[in-house]
Order: C-alpha cells, then sequence, then structure tokens
C-alpha cells in the first residue's frame, strides 16, 4: 500500500473540514490520467465522510492508502489523532507549521487551516513530521530550528551578523534548550550544534569565508534550505564513512584484530544479528538492511545518498558498506 494523499486537520469543525475536503475531491477533477484522477475522488469522499464523525475542533491526520499496482483500485483513509504533545506544539506552542493550506471554503479569515499533500509528497510530509531530523538556520533576524515542514523560532539575532567572529560568536551560544527549541513530535529534543546542521540562511555579506562547519545558502525557502541541509549531512556522513575506512586499513596494517569492517555484507549480517554492530554507513540502494535495521532500532544507521562515486571516496571502493563494532572481534570465526 502506498500513501497517496494526507490531510493535517488544525483544528477545523467537523462541517468546515468536510467542506475543505469535498473542496480538494471538486479540484481533483483537473488530474489528466483517468486512473489518477479516479484515486483522488474516491481520497476525498472517504476522508470528508470520516470528516463528519469527528468531533470539532479535532487535531488530526488523514492517510490515505492504496495499492497503485492495480487497475481497479480503491484506498483505505486512517484517521491519526494528534497526541496532547504535538496539539500542543501546533496550537499556540510556537511550532509554525509549513505547507499547502486550505482554508474553510465559507470562513476564509478563519485561524483554523488544514494541509493537503498528494502523491509523493504526501509521504515525504509524513516522515518528516513524524521524523525529521531538524537543522538550524540563521536569518538576517532570527536563529530557527526547523525541518521541511516545521520549524521554531529560537530567537532574534539582534544586530546583523557582519563579520565571520560575529557569526562563531552566535554559534558557540546556541544550545540545547538555550536557546534552540525541540521540533520533535515525540518528546523534548532540542537539537545540538554538530558538524553539518547549522548554515546561515539568506543574503548576508561577511568579512571573510566562514568555517566548514558552519554553511551558507542564500534562500529562505524551507524547502530548499532543508534540501541543503541534507545535501551537508550526506558530505558529513561520507566523511565520517572514510575516516572508519582509514582505521580499519590502519587497524589492518598492524594486524589487529577488527573493530570496523567495509564490503562484506555477510560481516554486516553476522554483526547485527550477534548484535555487535554499533554503527554503520551504507548506500540508500540498501534498502531491506535499511528498512530492518530501522525498524529494530539497535544500531545507529546513517544512509549514505547519491550516484556519484567519485565524490564518495573509499567508501565506494569498498563496496559503499562500513561498520563499527561494540569491541574487536574476528567475524570470520562466527560464521562470516
Amino acid at each position: 500500500m502506498e500513501l497517496l494523499a494526507l490531510v493535517l486537520n488544525c483544528g477545523m469543525s467537523s462541517d468546515d473540514l468536510a467542506s475543505t475536503l469535498e473542496k480538494l475531491r471538486e479540484q481533483s477533477k483537473s488530474i489528466g490520467a483517468h486512473k489518477k484522477r479516479q484515486l483522488f475522488w474516491d481520497c476525498y469522499t472517504k476522508m470528508a465522510s470520516k470528516a463528519n464523525n469527528l468531533a470539532d475542533g479535532t487535531f488530526c491526520f488523514f492517510k490515505y492508502s492504496a495499492d497503485t499496482s492495480k487497475d481497479d483500485t480503491e484506498g483505505d483513509v486512517e484517521v491519526v489523532e494528534l497526541t496532547k504533545r504535538q496539539k500542543g506544539m501546533v496550537n499556540g506552542g510556537g511550532v509554525e507549521l509549513m505547507g499547502p493550506g486550505f482554508k474553510p471554503p465559507e470562513d476564509p479569515s478563519s485561524k483554523t487551516v488544514a494541509y493537503a499533500w498528494m502523491e509523493g509528497a504526501a509521504q515525504t510530509a509524513w516522515d518528516d513530521l513524524m521524523h525529521g531530523e531538524p537543522c538550524i538556520y540563521i536569518t538576517p533576524e532570527s536563529v530557527w530550528v526547523g525541518t521541511r515542514h516545521k520549524r521554531a523560532l529560537c530567537k532574534a539575532t539582534g544586530s546583523p551578523l557582519k563579520t565571520v567572529k560575529d557569526v562563531e560568536k552566535l554559534v558557540a551560544e546556541l544550545k540545547p534548550d538555550a536557546p534552540l527549541r525541540s521540533v520533535s513530535f515525540h518528546g523534548n529534543e532540542p537539537p545540538a550544534v554538530n558538524a553539518y546542521n547549522i548554515f546561515l540562511a539568506g543574503s548576508f555579506k561577511l568579512d571573510g569565508p566562514l568555517p566548514t562547519t558552519i554553511g551558507s545558502v542564500n534562500t529562505t525557502s524551507t524547502n530548499d534550505m532543508y534540501d541543503y541541509f541534507t545535501q551537508r549531512k550526506n558530505m558529513s556522513n561520507i566523511d565520517e564513512a572514510n575516516k572508519l575506512i582509514s582505521q580499519m586499513l590502519a587497524d589492518v596494517g598492524k594486524g589487529l584484530t577488527p573493530l570496523i569492517c567495509a564490503s562484506s555484507t555477510k560481516e554486516a549480517s553476522v554483526a547485527y544479528k550477534s548484535a555487535l554492530m554499533k554503527k554503520i554507513y551504507l548506500h540508500e540502494s540498501m534498502k531491506k538492511f535499511i528498512a530492518k535495521a530501522k525498524e529494530d532500532g539497535q544500531v545507529e544507521v546513517c544512509v549514505i545518498k547519491g550516484e556519484d562515486e567519485s565524490k564518495m571516496g573509499a567508501f565506494a571502493q569498498y563496496g559503499k558498506l562500513v561498520f563499527e563494532m561494540f569491541y574487536r572481534c574476528d567475524l570470520t570465526t562466527m560464521g562470516a
């Protein structure tokens, strides 16, 4: 089943929400492909029906999923109510949502809103809202913590940042909860500054180049900023993976029992099943292993994306897989 549509209702009454969904259904008539048009007509019809049974002011997701491999298919709608914490965050709690927003057709000045994402954007939005890793960005006016679809204002920058020293001083002052805020839907998880997650966003005129630990992108579009963040994270993961491979080769040269292994999916499987694996860097193409490891949550999984092997260094040469164990172990004695 593929998630094809995601709607987040933020406080609309049952009638207003049903009207909004019916308007989206009418708009779906303009979809060119017949099969897709039928699916989204079915989608918003079923969502509107569910909306009629909700209490006024409910904060919830509507998730429409269908098996698109079948020619004649209908989907199912799941309603997921926001927890008390999640509702508080987006309802006056200082977390701003970003996405295609729709007001009630009969009351366009209403403070209530519903957000809607379709097709590939639906799964992206769900993953981002529920599990997105936050970045920290500094605009000419403010410091924010955010993902692609949600963000929180942390502090004003005060006077304009004109020198690299000004930027470094500000960054050094940014700590979890002081003032960096959490945007996590699962608990208070304010980020800490690391090697890739902080950058300037917008137009700045500084007196010199920034250190590599502080990025810079000339945009304040949340989508473009988050794309830039994911690129920085990917490059950082490649750097860290290559550091592990260098350490592995140094250990091999000294004749030491391995602490780090690369290339072998068989060794990775043995280490994982034996609970020896601490952290793994692997390419996005290894979808089965990634899904399993993330589902269990026993191992720190760092996924490296992209097809340009020339930018991956030793990581590409060693099978696009390297992992660290909790202690030195010869996996060949365990069936690898």
